[in-house]
């Protein structure tokens, strides 16, 4: 990019809304240039590539080089201009949605935080430099041009443990949501183990189980018999499928043991309980 000392796009978003860019582009400053002082409208991130250059913000100045990021935030009074000897070049991306918030706390970038580091300076150029050929118009890029985004974005983040406003979700609460949606879209299958479950999420078969029981005030095995069984009722109430059938459709392929589990949960034969629906 550096033979143009100007690149900037703008693009309207219709698909994304907790998190999207409208707005990529690059700049060989000259020198001095100067911004602000001003307000923006959105969030903007510009990541130097070389060059120096001040960026103030709230009263308080930043002297900034290559390998730098700045964050402005809409509505903040900034201010940025480049070195008069070696004016900065930078990338930029302009960026919204109704999750920037939480999203900047996943990167350790608190409601204070404004400046920090990337980690692989020339790595994160390349990925600009490729992703600002793309064409932002075209609807079948637009899976790939966000995917793109969000690549670059995870690059700006500031070490050490998150600060400011974000969504603060326990661990232990993370195990047990993904637990309820690995059981939802595998209790069909006969040869589903909670050990299985627990590898999927780095854990010892034991300690996770103390887990959910600690979640979910039951055992893992208890719920996913008891999912089982609960969607077991909802085909015999609603189809016309044989009992053979919904005992293969939720996970079992020996009628008696479905029969035996059927009863412990609802007092009633499967058989009955579908005659009585």
């Amino acid at each position: 990019m550096s033979e143009k000392l100007l690149k900037d796009l703008f693009f309207k978003e219709y698909y994304f809304s907790d998190f999207y860019f409208f707005n990529v582009g690059y700049e060989k400053c000259q020198s001095s240039h100067r911004f602000g002082p001003s307000l923006r409208d959105n969030y903007i991130v510009h990541f130097v590539i070389s060059g120096k250059g001040r960026y103030t913000v709230n009263d308080t100045t930043h002297y900034l080089g290559a390998g730098d990021f700045f964050l402005i935030r809409p509505n903040e009074l900034v201010d940025y201009e480049a070195d008069a000897q070696d004016p900065w070049e930078y990338y930029w991306i302009g960026f919204s949605g109704t999750k920037v918030k939480e999203i900047l706390h996943t990167n350790g970038i608190g409601a204070k935080d404004y400046i920090g580091q990337v980690g692989a300076q020339k790595e994160l150029q390349e990925k600009f430099e490729r992703f600002m050929q793309s064409d932002f118009f075209d609807d079948s890029q637009k899976l790939a041009n966000q995917a793109h985004f969000c690549d670059i974005f995870s690059s700006f983040k500031i070490p050490g443990e998150n600060r400011g406003m974000g969504v603060h979700v326990s661990r232990t609460k993370k195990y047990s949501e993904a637990f309820l949606l690995y059981v939802e879209n595998n209790y069909y299958r006969e040869d589903l183990t909670i050990e299985e479950i627990a590898k999927s999420m780095y854990l010892h078969p034991a300690y996770f189980s103390q887990v959910i029981k600690e979640e979910l005030g039951l055992t893992a095995l208890k719920y996913l018999n008891l999912y089982r069984m609960n969607k077991a009722s909802q085909l015999l109430k609603t189809t016309e499928l044989s009992v053979e059938q919904i005992a293969s459709a939720v996970g079992y392929q020996n009628r008696h043991s479905f029969t035996r589990a059927f009863k412990n949960r609802f007092q009633s034969s499967p058989t009955r309980y579908k005659l009585e629906k």
